[in-house]
């Protein structure tokens, strides 16, 4: 079964921002070939009017040996129980649907979020939605393109495609485990300093003042699959650090 993998990260609305593309290879035992568009940035917390800068990725089903194993079963789980009653936004904070490619994918985010003393993201179902909508609009386009800034005001963004000659249970989970692997990359810098184009992603992962998340991933029809992550407040501040 080949996999390929694609991923792109774009934080809340900024002036003055470009999104490349750029290819590199990580090694995420089991490997897989990953190309990543540079992070766009926030110039403040708070968004901007009308301006965004994107890049179109046109998706071709390649031709692979190597791939990422599918995760058939999350090995952290939520107890099935009633959501809160006090308010729809919390209400909106509870992770009893889950899947299990969601739930593996919050935890490797809470793994990496920890070991940097950063408290755990929240899922959230209204950006789950949010993140669907979208992921729905580019699996019909073909394309892994950042959102416009109006469509997700003060919310960061990550995008990841990943195909399968076969059955594939975890593109969730194979996204985020390419945002993270640029781990590697970082060197504490101030951002934009340094290697941004390579550490984007998971600067936003673990941004301290991004409290909530939610992904969903959309299938192509094709062995595509389009995930889309989306986390509020946004991270990718510059002149600011992740924690």
């Amino acid at each position: 079964m080949g996999i390929h993998l694609i991923a792109g990260a774009n934080s809340a609305p900024a002036e003055d921002r470009t999104v490349l593309d750029v290819e590199v290879d990580v090694d995420l035992k089991p490997t897989a070939t990953i190309n990543i568009g540079v992070p766009a940035l926030e110039v403040s917390a708070t968004p901007a009017a009308d301006v965004d800068a994107t890049v179109d990725v046109e998706v071709t089903k390649p031709i692979l040996k190597t791939f990422i194993k599918p995760i058939d079963k999350s090995v952290h789980d939520y107890p099935d129980r009633p959501p809160p009653e006090d308010s729809a936004d919390k209400r909106s904070l509870f992770p009893r649907a889950l899947t299990a490619d969601q739930k593996e994918a919050l935890r490797l985010h809470t793994v990496a979020r920890q070991k940097k003393n950063v408290k755990a993201l929240v899922w959230d179902t209204k950006l789950e939605a949010a993140a669907k909508a979208w992921a729905q609009k580019i699996a019909k386009s073909g394309k892994l393109t950042h959102s416009a800034s109006k469509d997700r005001p003060n919310q960061g963004e990550n995008l990841a495609y990943a195909w399968s000659s076969g059955t594939y249970k975890s593109p969730i989970t194979a996204g985020t485990m390419g945002w993270l692997s640029e781990v590697k990359n970082y060197k504490n810098e101030v951002i934009p300093k340094g290697k941004f184009s390579e550490y984007g992603h998971y600067t936003q992962c673990v941004w301290k003042n991004s409290v909530k998340v939610g992904i969903a991933t959309v299938s192509d029809g094709k062995g595509g699959w389009y995930t889309v992550a989306r986390y509020s407040p946004p991270g990718n501040i510059v002149g600011q650090k992740p924690y």
